[in-house]
């Protein structure tokens, strides 16, 4: 093509089949083909038998991921773990395995095909294919539930520690983490700061999971689940109403509704903190922006923001935003109070 260079053709084809290695790491997470490999190098056809897969195929999408330094080919079709296929293990700490499954589950694959749809009228895909919205497909359900809260677990440890060593939450008696899910942030909040007790908030049907996290976390003395609705009302008279990953996943009209909820709960000096990304502004890349398209895809309204865009929301709520706490991952923690 006349004008165009060799590197802009060879970076915009990567671009356009970048799903290509994305669905050979759903298959081989599938197949759990590193834990397969959690001791020693093995030939595709071992592991080919052990998986129940075709072993030419095996091979073939195995090559593909070692090309990324996802495994790695040690000869003689042998299969290796690298550090990266290493996280594709189910018993290692911050094992990512479940977040490629969710990500590559039907749920997020069929909605992503409805991207045209999307842009076209705005509707969001997810409602369009399933014929309700996400979050009520999800508590009908079991196992899609399952596999959501196991996601958000495992992708969440690294942030969980992050916030940690951001945020002093030591001057605070009680924090409630707002639709909390089974607990993983509270209980690493918990167990940085001791004196501190946490209430986890969240729909009714998620209290035996969360319970059993929290008392396998030895917290179940210092922390306590309440069922509920946080469109409704949020447990009262806490220092601190944390919440992670939650406003992005809604339209600025359900947010509004949450905050409401939050606000009619804290007192005046209570503190409300908020972990999301947030947008950057012009071309700098940024997972959000990515992030972003899969809320569009998937929930209904929901969106990343721009720190200005959290500032607006919060306004309209009665909040003022009094700062942005950087950590060490893309998420930063929005903390505000009430203006009034």
């Amino acid at each position: 093509m006349a004008g165009a260079s060799a590197e802009d053709v060879l970076k915009l084809r990567g671009i356009a089949t970048q799903y290509f290695t994305s669905r050979a790491l759903y298959a081989a997470a599938v197949l759990s083909i590193a834990d397969e490999l959690a001791h020693d190098a093995k030939s595709v056809d071992e592991l080919a038998t052990a998986a129940g897969a075709h072993a030419p195929s095996l091979y073939r999408i195995l090559r593909v991921l070692a090309a990324a330094g996802i495994f790695t080919e040690q000869g003689d079709r042998q299969f290796a773990n690298t550090p990266l296929s290493a996280l594709l293990r189910r018993d290692v700490p911050g094992s990512l395995r479940d977040f490629v499954l969710l990500f590559g589950d039907e749920t997020s694959w069929r909605s992503w095909e409805g991207i045209l749809h999307a842009v076209r009228t705005g509707e969001t895909p997810f409602e369009h294919i399933y014929g309700e919205k996400f979050f009520d497909y999800v508590q009908g359900h079991p196992e899609t539930a399952a596999m959501f809260d196991r996601a958000m677990a495992s992708a969440s440890s690294t942030t969980n520690a992050a916030v940690v060593e951001a945020c002093d939450f030591a001057g605070f008696g009680t924090v409630v983490d707002v639709a909390g899910g089974t607990g993983s942030a509270l209980c690493s909040i918990l167990e940085a700061t001791p004196d501190l007790r946490g209430i986890v908030f969240d729909l009714p049907h998620v209290e035996e999971r969360a319970k059993r996290f929290i008392a396998g976390q030895g917290l179940a003395n210092r922390c306590e689940f309440i069922g509920g609705s946080f469109f409704e009302s949020v447990p009262s008279g806490a220092d601190a109403y944390f919440m992670k990953h939650i406003l992005h996943d809604w339209g600025d009209e359900e947010c509004a509704k949450i905050l409401a909820a939050c606000r009619k709960a804290m007192d005046a000096s209570a503190r409300l903190l908020i972990c999301e990304r947030i947008v950057p502004a012009g071309n700098e890349p940024s997972s959000a922006k990515l992030i972003d398209l899969h809320m569009m895809m998937t929930n209904h309204g929901g969106r990343e923001r721009t720190e200005e865009e959290y500032r607006r929301l919060l306004s309209a709520a009665g909040f003022d935003l009094r700062r942005v706490i950087p950590t060490s991952t893309p998420w930063s923690v929005i903390e505000a109070r009430k203006n009034r």
